[in-house]
């Protein structure tokens, strides 16, 4: 059975040097993948570079903890912001999904403005679409346009919670690793994941 390694560089387009980073990554062989902050500072700096490497995934970090939303969303920012109070809001079951739903749509658009193609696949800023009473919206949206979508399966411990035609890795490994991230770090991940059983799996880099 083949087994798949996908290495992820999240926040493209935070800013000038995180672009410079993914790229310099991407092009040690590092990196097969990224994904971008519509709303970031350098988004543009990174759709740019992204032309000059074509065989580069670019998929869209969905955000709703960082910055100012690409809609209006009274419900979710403070003055005009968007931030981590969003963990009290999942808490306390007051998150405006329909507003969350509409920036979902509007982040894609501009990701198709931006970058001129569709995101490769699909998942945010803080893992926040992981949210129980987010998780539905975004695996929806992801399955209707065929978009893969990074899961992490321990959380969504039910398949039923799945859309049948949902596409997304066998395997997810979000752990941070900093400087520690090595050749045997890797390894080891990649074991791990046979144990388990997964033919694809997906590793999330901080660069």
């Amino acid at each position: 059975m083949e087994r798949v390694l996908i290495v992820n560089a999240d926040d493209f387009g935070l800013s000038k040097g995180q672009n410079y980073g993914i790229v310099e990554a991407y092009r040690n062989g590092v990196v097969t993948s990224t994904t971008a902050l519509v709303n970031g500072e350098a988004i543009d700096h990174a759709a740019q570079l992204s032309r000059e490497l074509p065989a580069l995934g670019v998929g869209m970090h969905f955000v709703l903890t960082l910055g100012k939303p690409v809609s209006e969303m009274p419900g979710l920012t403070r003055d005009g912001l968007l931030g981590k109070w969003i963990w009290q809001m999942a808490e306390e079951d007051t998150l405006p999904l329909d507003e969350i739903a509409h920036e979902l749509a509007c982040q894609y658009q501009r990701f198709i403005d931006v970058f001129g193609r569709e995101p490769t696949h699909l998942d945010s800023h803080h893992h926040v679409h992981m949210f129980p009473q987010i998780f539905p919206i975004v695996a929806r949206f992801a399955a209707q346009r065929g978009i893969a979508l990074r899961i992490d399966r321990q959380t969504v411990l039910n398949a039923d919670d799945l859309p049948s035609d949902l596409r997304s890795t066998q395997g997810f490994s979000s752990e941070f690793y900093g400087e520690e991230i090595t050749e045997a770090c890797f390894l080891r991940i990649l074991d791990a994941s046979a144990h388990r059983g997964e033919a694809s799996l997906k590793r999330v880099l901080v660069v």
